[in-house]
């Protein structure tokens, strides 16, 4: 989230700390846990703590630039939950990347989509999604 809200792109990034775009799209999705040596080069690339950068924390909570301009609450729902993203995605039966565009409000969703949402997290659609304008 740090590394997309700052606009670095994922594949700079990656090449720039000396993994490949996959390890890091697997580390950001949660589908795999980083090494400490990782850990430590991605917080210095971002100008971080590691602290902050893995934490079970929300992201409005370390980093309150975050809070505000979000279109939904999907992600801090989910990281709440302790739902990992790749396996939501799984779950939902969407890619990783279109759910984090979603997340991000980077892609309006269709309506079936926060309907399907709002069933999975047993929650209502108003309590995930700010009503379109």
């Amino acid at each position: 989230m740090l590394r997309k809200k700052r606009g670095v792109k994922q594949y700079d990034m990656a090449r720039a700390l000396g993994v490949s775009p996959s390890y890091l799209s697997k580390i950001e999705t949660g589908a795999q846990e980083p090494t400490e040596k990782f850990k430590t080069s991605c917080a210095k690339y971002l100008k971080t703590s590691v602290d902050k950068l893995f934490n079970e924390n929300l992201v409005e909570d370390i980093y309150p630039e975050f809070a505000n301009g979000l279109k939904n609450k999907l992600w801090a729902v989910r990281r709440e939950m302790g739902i990992k993203q790749y396996d939501f995605a799984k779950k939902l039966k969407v890619s990783t990347p279109f759910l984090s565009k979603v997340e991000l409000g980077l892609l309006e969703p269709p309506e079936d989509f926060k309907t399907l949402v709002s069933k999975v997290l047993k929650m209502e659609k108003g309590d995930l999604f700010l009503a379109s304008k």
